[in-house]
């Protein structure tokens, strides 16, 4: 499957805008890269701190769960961007060497499911976030360890409306390379 980048369809502003969100992916992906990295040091300073102090870091439990949601939703945009999805590809396989165009336009309405499928979903943690934020609510233990989760919920909502952006980009730069005849 072709990278959003290199679906170029001739219409400047389009293939442009398809470059950015392109690089605006890249970036929450590394951010999300920077964040595995940060989780892997945190829990090798709490294995540490178990081993040698007898005494653990608090509230690693919540820290490393809120930041797994963070990092899915930081680089699932950038992986779809990328191509790199999974998903079953057969029947677009075999249909793409007997009628390409055909498989083009099919591949974008896929892609315009999942714009909608992510827009749902964008529209449905929306209310969480707010609500979240606006509450102040934290996850951990009173006493011990607490955290705000409207970070991560905010990190959700953006990567999910992201995500919708680029299956819709996509549906889109498809469906134009269908009609004109430029099968990736």
């Amino acid at each position: 499957m072709a990278t959003i980048d290199s679906l170029r369809t001739g219409i400047t502003p389009l293939d442009r805008a398809a470059r950015a969100v392109d690089r605006l992916t890249a970036l929450l992906s590394a951010l999300g890269t920077a964040l595995i990295l940060a989780v892997m040091l945190l829990i090798a300073v709490d294995v540490a701190g178990r081993f040698f102090f007898g005494h653990p870091i608090a509230g690693v439990p919540e820290m490393v769960a809120m930041s797994i949601l963070a990092i899915v939703f930081l680089q699932i945009a950038n992986t779809t961007a990328q191509g790199k999805l999974t998903r079953s590809d057969a029947l677009l396989g075999a249909l793409h060497t007997r009628h390409p165009r055909l498989a083009e336009g099919f591949d974008a309405l896929l892609h315009l499911a999942g714009a909608v499928l992510l827009g749902i979903l964008t529209s449905a943690f929306w209310p969480q976030f707010l609500r979240s934020f606006g509450r102040n609510e934290m996850v951990g233990t009173v006493g011990q360890f607490l955290a705000p989760i409207w970070p991560v919920h905010g990190i959700v909502v953006l990567g999910a409306a992201l995500m919708t952006l680029v299956f819709a980009l996509r549906a889109l730069l498809l469906a134009i390379r269908a009609v004109r005849g430029m099968p990736a």
